[in-house]
């Protein structure tokens, strides 16, 4: 958050993946900011309110801290500024007045703030758009009604099967939630992904011919459900040993989520894994290394074979899928591959 931004327009939100309902409000943002020659700034908390006062680890969260502040902060949103707040049971007993007053308009500089009608903030939730307004006389700052994105009169979207007419953190969750990984992708402007350090695994991908990229337990970014992926990997930051070796740019990749239940034992509960075999490439080493994987569609469920000759015919198989499907663009994206 830079220093001595001067007067500013604010929007605040947890901004949960970074949505194009998001955008549309950081557009509007950066408009109004404009208009009256002021910096527009976007105030986000971390970690999620209702993980802090409800329950934690719910709602599973679409992007990571990290990841949400970097895809605010891409120029393409025209921001100044991002403030992201640290969020604990102290700071969620600011009043709505006190909220307002030390944190935008006395921190902030804040002179105009765009939000949404259904906005709620201070403790309870107390405040709404009307006790904003209330404030805004107060303290000497303009409040903006966002537009939805989705709302009547707006330009109509592409129709995509399943998909809400408003866009929200909720709806990307459950399209992330049943694999459907164009749905989520519309909504968010871009194909989901995960990151995280590539971790040691069993090494029978090796062993078969399919060398894999395993991340750990807990990824950055919510993992869809179970089964095989056509998407791409890229490397976001190399270890020191790797530093001589090109580091991959959305390589295509074949993503497997779940548990291998090939070679799991009769009531065995093996851990759940995220692993992706980059084509043409069995002399990868990634370990250490942290990647990003950009998941692009949901070719199969995952499944039980009867041994490793099936599973490797059907590997290949899910392979030549994955190119199909990445030089179909299914996404309508345009994207590189």
């Amino acid at each position: 958050m830079p220093r001595d931004l001067g007067p500013t327009a604010v929007t605040i939100g947890n901004f949960d993946g970074v949505h194009r309902g998001h955008a549309a409000i950081l557009e509007q943002l950066t408009e109004a900011a404009a208009e009256r020659s002021l910096a527009p700034v976007a105030l986000t908390f971390w970690p999620h309110p209702r993980h802090v006062c409800v329950a934690p680890g719910e709602p599973m969260l679409v992007t990571g801290r990290d990841a949400r502040d970097a895809l605010l902060a891409d120029p393409r949103h025209g921001l100044a500024g991002v403030l992201d707040l640290e969020f604990t049971l102290d700071f969620a007993q600011h009043s709505a007045e006190d909220f307002v007053r030390i944190f935008l308009v006395e921190g902030l500089g804040m002179r105009c703030i765009v939000m949404g009608a259904d906005s709620l903030f201070g403790r309870g939730n107390e405040g709404d758009i009307s006790t904003m307004r209330e404030l805004g006389e107060r303290y000497g700052f303009e409040v903006i009604e966002a537009r939805v994105l989705g709302a009547p009169g707006d330009a109509p979207e592409p129709a995509v099967d399943d998909a809400p007419a408003r866009v929200s953190s909720s709806a990307v969750r459950d399209a992330i939630e049943r694999g459907d990984m164009a749905a989520a992708a519309r909504m968010l402007g871009r194909p989901h992904f995960v990151s995280d350090v590539v971790h040691h695994g069993f090494k029978r991908g090796r062993e078969m011919g399919f060398p894999t990229a395993n991340l750990g337990r807990a990824p950055d970014g919510m993992v869809p459900c179970d089964g095989v992926y056509a998407g791409y990997l890229t490397v976001i930051e190399q270890i020191a040993e790797h530093a001589d070796q090109p580091a991959l740019d959305r390589a295509p990749a074949t993503i497997s989520i779940g548990t291998n239940p090939t070679f799991a034992a009769e009531g065995e509960r093996a851990p759940r894994m995220v692993e992706a075999y980059v084509h043409g490439r069995t002399d990868l080493d990634l370990y250490g290394d942290t990647v990003l994987l950009e998941f692009v569609d949901r070719q199969r469920p995952t499944l039980r074979f009867d041994g490793v000759d099936a599973l490797v015919e059907q590997m290949n198989e899910d392979k030549r899928v994955t190119r199909r499907t990445l030089a179909a663009d299914p996404l309508g994206l345009h994207l590189p591959g």
